[in-house]
Protein backbone atom coordinates (compact mmCIF):
# COMPACT_ATOMS: atom_id res chain seq x y z
CA UNK A 1 0.00 0.00 0.00
CA UNK A 2 2.92 2.57 0.64
CA UNK A 3 5.85 2.57 -1.62
CA UNK A 4 8.74 5.06 -2.48
CA UNK A 5 7.46 7.96 -4.75
CA UNK A 6 8.93 8.26 -8.10
CA UNK A 7 9.24 12.12 -9.26
CA UNK A 8 10.65 12.69 -12.73
CA UNK A 9 10.17 16.00 -15.13
CA UNK A 10 7.16 17.63 -15.78
CA UNK A 11 6.54 14.79 -18.34
CA UNK A 12 6.82 12.01 -16.12
CA UNK A 13 5.18 13.24 -12.85
CA UNK A 14 2.81 10.62 -11.13
CA UNK A 15 1.07 11.62 -7.74
CA UNK A 16 -1.34 9.27 -6.77
CA UNK A 17 -2.69 10.69 -3.57
CA UNK A 18 -1.89 11.94 -1.71
CA UNK A 19 3.23 17.01 4.87
CA UNK A 20 5.52 18.34 7.99
CA UNK A 21 3.61 18.57 11.28
CA UNK A 22 4.21 19.19 15.18
CA UNK A 23 2.92 16.92 17.71
CA UNK A 24 2.30 17.69 20.98
CA UNK A 25 3.06 15.10 23.94
CA UNK A 26 0.82 11.62 23.24
CA UNK A 27 -0.86 9.98 26.10
CA UNK A 28 0.47 6.59 26.17
CA UNK A 29 -2.04 3.77 25.26
CA UNK A 30 -1.60 -0.14 24.57
CA UNK A 31 -2.32 -1.02 21.43
CA UNK A 32 -5.24 -2.55 20.83
CA UNK A 33 -6.65 -4.20 17.70
CA UNK A 34 -9.83 -2.98 16.32
CA UNK A 35 -12.14 -2.31 13.82
CA UNK A 36 -11.37 0.58 10.65
CA UNK A 37 -12.77 4.60 12.26
CA UNK A 38 -13.94 5.01 9.07
CA UNK A 39 -13.45 4.56 5.44
CA UNK A 40 -11.66 7.14 3.05
CA UNK A 41 -13.13 5.63 0.24
CA UNK A 42 -15.46 8.84 -0.28
CA UNK A 43 -15.29 11.89 -2.66
CA UNK A 44 -13.17 14.68 -1.24
CA UNK A 45 -10.98 17.70 -1.81
CA UNK A 46 -7.47 18.50 0.34
CA UNK A 47 -4.36 20.20 -0.17
CA UNK A 48 -2.35 17.30 0.85
CA UNK A 49 2.21 17.53 1.51
CA UNK A 50 4.18 14.62 0.91
CA UNK A 51 7.27 15.09 2.78
CA UNK A 52 9.93 12.58 1.62
CA UNK A 53 12.72 12.39 3.85
CA UNK A 54 16.12 13.67 2.78
CA UNK A 55 14.37 14.25 -0.29
CA UNK A 56 11.78 16.89 -1.17
CA UNK A 57 8.85 18.33 -0.03
CA UNK A 58 5.66 18.06 -2.89
CA UNK A 59 2.13 20.31 -1.74
CA UNK A 60 -0.83 19.52 -3.96
CA UNK A 61 -4.16 20.43 -4.30
CA UNK A 62 -6.36 16.75 -4.46
CA UNK A 63 -9.64 15.94 -5.63
CA UNK A 64 -11.28 12.50 -5.47
CA UNK A 65 -14.64 10.98 -6.99
CA UNK A 66 -14.76 7.36 -6.84
CA UNK A 67 -12.38 6.04 -9.21
CA UNK A 68 -11.85 9.58 -10.33
CA UNK A 69 -8.78 11.81 -9.12
CA UNK A 70 -7.27 15.20 -10.02
CA UNK A 71 -4.03 16.34 -8.59
CA UNK A 72 -2.39 19.78 -9.42
CA UNK A 73 1.42 20.59 -8.31
CA UNK A 74 3.55 23.71 -9.15
CA UNK A 75 6.84 21.90 -9.76
CA UNK A 76 9.73 24.87 -10.51
CA UNK A 77 7.21 27.40 -11.44
CA UNK A 78 5.26 24.61 -13.64
CA UNK A 79 1.68 23.56 -13.08
CA UNK A 80 1.02 20.26 -13.67
CA UNK A 81 -2.49 18.53 -13.62
CA UNK A 82 -2.51 14.82 -12.76
CA UNK A 83 -6.10 13.03 -14.05
CA UNK A 84 -6.43 9.21 -13.04
CA UNK A 85 -9.58 8.18 -14.66
CA UNK A 86 -9.38 4.48 -13.76
CA UNK A 87 -13.33 3.99 -15.14
CA UNK A 88 -11.71 4.99 -18.00
CA UNK A 89 -8.68 2.83 -18.23
CA UNK A 90 -6.47 6.27 -18.31
CA UNK A 91 -4.04 9.01 -16.87
CA UNK A 92 -3.91 12.21 -18.23
CA UNK A 93 -0.76 14.37 -17.10
CA UNK A 94 -1.69 18.17 -18.15
CA UNK A 95 0.97 21.04 -18.51
CA UNK A 96 -1.29 23.74 -18.79
CA UNK A 97 1.68 26.64 -19.98
CA UNK A 98 1.84 24.28 -22.92
CA UNK A 99 -1.38 23.31 -23.48
CA UNK A 100 0.48 20.01 -23.89
CA UNK A 101 -2.19 16.64 -22.50
CA UNK A 102 0.23 13.10 -22.19
CA UNK A 103 -1.80 9.75 -22.20
CA UNK A 104 -0.58 6.53 -20.53
CA UNK A 105 -2.80 3.68 -19.82
CA UNK A 106 -4.04 3.01 -16.44
CA UNK A 107 -1.51 -0.05 -15.62
CA UNK A 108 -1.61 -1.08 -11.79
CA UNK A 109 1.25 -3.03 -12.63
CA UNK A 110 3.22 0.01 -13.86
CA UNK A 111 1.83 2.58 -10.65
CA UNK A 112 3.29 0.07 -8.00
CA UNK A 113 5.92 1.90 -6.16
CA UNK A 114 4.29 5.12 -5.77
CA UNK A 115 2.18 6.41 -2.88
CA UNK A 116 -1.23 5.06 -2.06
CA UNK A 117 -2.76 7.25 1.26
CA UNK A 118 -6.06 5.17 1.66
CA UNK A 119 -6.15 2.05 3.73
CA UNK A 120 -8.44 -1.04 3.12
CA UNK A 121 -11.17 -2.26 5.74
CA UNK A 122 -9.27 -5.23 5.10
CA UNK A 123 -5.93 -4.00 7.10
CA UNK A 124 -5.51 -4.80 10.56
CA UNK A 125 -5.90 -1.75 12.74
CA UNK A 126 -4.07 -1.09 16.78
CA UNK A 127 -4.97 1.76 18.24
CA UNK A 128 -2.25 3.28 20.34
CA UNK A 129 -3.74 6.42 21.69
CA UNK A 130 -4.23 10.17 21.57
CA UNK A 131 -2.21 12.95 19.92
CA UNK A 132 -2.66 17.01 18.96
CA UNK A 133 -1.33 17.58 15.46
CA UNK A 134 -1.03 21.19 14.90
CA UNK A 135 -3.68 22.34 16.99
CA UNK A 136 -6.06 19.26 15.84
CA UNK A 137 -6.66 16.62 18.57
CA UNK A 138 -6.48 12.89 16.77
CA UNK A 139 -6.39 9.36 17.56
CA UNK A 140 -3.34 7.28 16.43
CA UNK A 141 -3.54 4.01 14.90
CA UNK A 142 -1.39 1.50 13.40
CA UNK A 143 -2.49 0.42 10.21
CA UNK A 144 -0.76 -2.83 8.58
CA UNK A 145 -1.70 -3.66 5.32
CA UNK A 146 -3.19 -6.86 4.98
CA UNK A 147 -2.06 -7.42 1.26
CA UNK A 148 1.60 -6.01 1.42
CA UNK A 149 2.20 -6.51 5.67
CA UNK A 150 3.82 -3.08 5.48
CA UNK A 151 2.58 -0.94 8.23
CA UNK A 152 2.21 2.85 8.90
CA UNK A 153 0.86 5.38 11.13
CA UNK A 154 -2.16 7.24 11.09
CA UNK A 155 -3.60 10.77 12.76
CA UNK A 156 -7.62 11.11 12.88
CA UNK A 157 -9.10 13.31 13.68
CA UNK A 158 -12.63 11.51 14.32
CA UNK A 159 -14.94 14.39 15.59
CA UNK A 160 -14.76 15.68 11.83
CA UNK A 161 -13.95 12.17 10.54
CA UNK A 162 -11.06 13.50 8.42
CA UNK A 163 -7.20 12.50 8.02
CA UNK A 164 -4.54 14.57 9.17
CA UNK A 165 -1.49 12.87 9.08
CA UNK A 166 -0.50 9.93 7.94
CA UNK A 167 4.21 8.50 8.29
CA UNK A 168 5.58 5.32 7.46
CA UNK A 169 6.74 3.19 10.12
CA UNK A 170 10.42 3.70 8.81
CA UNK A 171 9.61 7.19 9.00
CA UNK A 172 10.94 7.76 5.23
CA UNK A 173 7.83 9.52 3.91
CA UNK A 174 4.97 11.62 5.91
CA UNK A 175 1.76 12.84 4.37
CA UNK A 176 -0.63 15.64 5.87
CA UNK A 177 -3.94 16.60 5.09
CA UNK A 178 -5.34 20.22 4.99
CA UNK A 179 -8.58 21.74 4.30
CA UNK A 180 -9.79 18.11 3.78
CA UNK A 181 -14.04 18.21 2.62
CA UNK A 182 -15.74 14.70 2.08
CA UNK A 183 -18.44 16.17 -0.65
CA UNK A 184 -18.93 15.28 -4.28
CA UNK A 185 -16.60 16.79 -6.58
CA UNK A 186 -17.62 19.00 -9.99
CA UNK A 187 -17.25 16.09 -13.08
CA UNK A 188 -15.44 18.84 -15.09
CA UNK A 189 -12.26 18.67 -13.08
CA UNK A 190 -11.79 14.84 -14.31
CA UNK A 191 -12.29 15.83 -17.83
CA UNK A 192 -8.38 17.20 -20.16
CA UNK A 193 -9.19 20.02 -21.90
CA UNK A 194 -10.58 19.47 -25.85
CA UNK A 195 -8.56 22.06 -27.24
CA UNK A 196 -4.72 21.34 -25.94
CA UNK A 197 -2.56 18.58 -27.83
CA UNK A 198 -2.34 15.12 -27.17
CA UNK A 199 -0.07 12.69 -26.97
CA UNK A 200 1.47 9.55 -25.51
CA UNK A 201 3.50 9.65 -22.44
CA UNK A 202 7.01 9.34 -23.60
CA UNK A 203 8.78 5.98 -22.51
CA UNK A 204 11.75 6.63 -20.44
CA UNK A 205 14.28 3.53 -19.79
CA UNK A 206 14.57 2.29 -15.93
CA UNK A 207 11.23 4.12 -14.98
CA UNK A 208 8.37 1.79 -13.92
CA UNK A 209 5.09 3.46 -15.31
CA UNK A 210 5.51 4.89 -17.98
CA UNK A 211 5.19 4.78 -21.40
CA UNK A 212 3.77 5.38 -24.83
CA UNK A 213 2.75 1.80 -24.68
CA UNK A 214 1.42 1.91 -21.36
CA UNK A 215 -0.92 -1.01 -20.14
CA UNK A 216 -3.97 0.28 -18.07
CA UNK A 217 -4.81 1.69 -13.74
CA UNK A 218 -6.40 2.07 -10.58
CA UNK A 219 -7.98 4.82 -8.03
CA UNK A 220 -10.53 7.30 -5.60
CA UNK A 221 -8.98 8.24 -2.74
CA UNK A 222 -7.05 5.41 -4.07
CA UNK A 223 -6.01 5.92 -7.58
Amino acid sequence: MLGDICFMKPSRLFLLVVAGCCLARPEPLCAQVVPPPFTMDKPFSADITVAIKDSMTLETKTYSDGDKLRSEVNMNGIQIVAIYRKDEQKIYQIIPSQKVIMEMAYDPDKLKGHVDTAYSTDDKFELIGTETVDGVPCTKYKVTSDKTKQAFFYWLDLANKVPVKMVSEDGAMTVTWKNYKGAPQDEALFVPPTDYQTMPMPEIPGMSGGGSGGGDSSGGSRP
